[in-house]
């Protein structure tokens, strides 16, 4: 359920300022690698002709993964970790470490942002979850695990979506409309992020623009649009502009004019994110 059609390329790593708060060693080195993860499971599900528009959120998979080393046992919980690069770290650190990183990207009051993410895992009405899972479950992920009948597909989908409405304020009010039949669990995620603007744009700053799908297709759609004195770097595929017209000030990496996303998507540089 993590890949539905949305919109585009979306890299939602949230960067940790030092001054700000200082994050354990596993933290950072976990923050780091969800990044280049989800860099690698980008161009693999982008090879997938069916999976036009992909959105990705690196601490979102970790989360998911994490949950997974949590539940699962030998084989299962050591593939997670070994997916997430963290093989060497013990279970206790590896779960303290994303609980920490998620408590920070999800600080709304530092980063000035609207930011709702939830997951939840349920299971098959077959399985109990053990009373341990639960409580740790809720305290690194604040995931609280569930139970779906899968054969009530119907029941199982108006759960999921009431679920999910309710974890983002009612601005997903539908996260999907098909269910797989499964003997397993489903982690489901719902987030929805909007970043403040440092200036607000103004109805008349909204125009149509063409936006470029592909070099030989443009579309047009209300796009918005300002001029002001901004710091900028650019090379020959993307620009850098500092300070980003939203709160926190943080670099905005931005495709040249005539540059399609594939060309920017192949940058594998923490500057994606």
């Amino acid at each position: 359920m993590w890949m539905m059609k949305l919109v585009a390329l979306g890299m939602l790593v949230a960067g940790v300022m030092c001054e700000e708060r200082k994050l354990s060693g596993d933290a950072v080195a976990l923050g780091e690698r969800s990044v280049q993860l989800a860099l690698d499971l980008y161009h693999t599900v982008s090879g997938d002709k069916a999976s036009d528009n992909i959105l990705l959120s690196p601490v979102v998979v970790a989360c998911s993964l994490g949950l997974v080393s949590l539940g699962g046992k030998g084989s299962t919980a050591a593939q997670a970790k070994s997916v997430l690069r963290m093989d060497k770290v013990p279970d206790k650190k590896l779960h303290e470490a994303l609980a920490e990183l998620l408590q920070e990207v999800s600080n709304v009051t530092t980063r000035n942002v609207t930011w709702r993410l939830g997951s939840r895992l349920y299971g098959p009405t077959s399985v109990s979850f053990t009373g341990d899972f639960v409580k740790r479950s809720k305290e690194h992920f604040s995931c609280d695990p569930s139970k779906l009948n899968y054969r009530d597909k119907k029941s199982a989908l108006t759960s999921i979506n009431k679920w999910a409405a309710q974890a983002t304020d009612g601005k997903l009010p539908e996260l999907t409309t098909a269910l797989d039949k499964t003997d397993g669990a489903t982690i489901v995620n719902a987030m929805f992020f909007k970043p403040h603007w440092d200036e607000k744009f103004h109805h008349k700053m909204v125009d149509n623009r063409g936006f470029m799908v592909k070099p030989s297709f443009s579309v047009g759609i209300p796009m918005m649009h300002r001029t002001g004195r901004l710091q900028q770097r650019q090379n020959p595929v993307a620009q850098w502009l500092e300070p980003s017209p939203h709160k926190p000030k943080d670099l905005n990496l931005v495709p040249g004019q005539s540059k399609t996303l594939g060309k920017v998507s192949l940058l594998q540089t923490p500057l994606l994110t």
